[in-house]
């Protein structure tokens, strides 16, 4: 497991910074979970974004990705 999480953790840093286009499941007290296209529910780490505004889940959002964890990252909205 801690092999796992130190790979991980290095393939989701290098996603900081980048751009992508998430599906929100949820959101709750002005934050979502997401997911990318690459990230199977239940299975992979989520997206937290931030400040999630008016997004509701079901809608598709462009967010930066701000930083990472051995499983998932944190990202705002663009």
């Amino acid at each position: 497991m801690e092999r796992a999480g130190a790979i991980s953790a290095r393939r989701l840093a290098a996603r900081v910074g980048k751009t992508l286009q998430v599906l929100v499941d949820e959101v709750d007290a002005g934050s979502a979970i997401a997911r990318s296209e690459a990230d199977a529910p239940e299975i992979d780490g989520v997206v937290r974004v931030s400040k999630a505004g008016k997004l509701k889940a079901g809608d598709f959002a462009r967010v930066r990705v701000t930083a990472a964890s051995a499983y998932d990252l944190e990202a705002r909205l663009i």
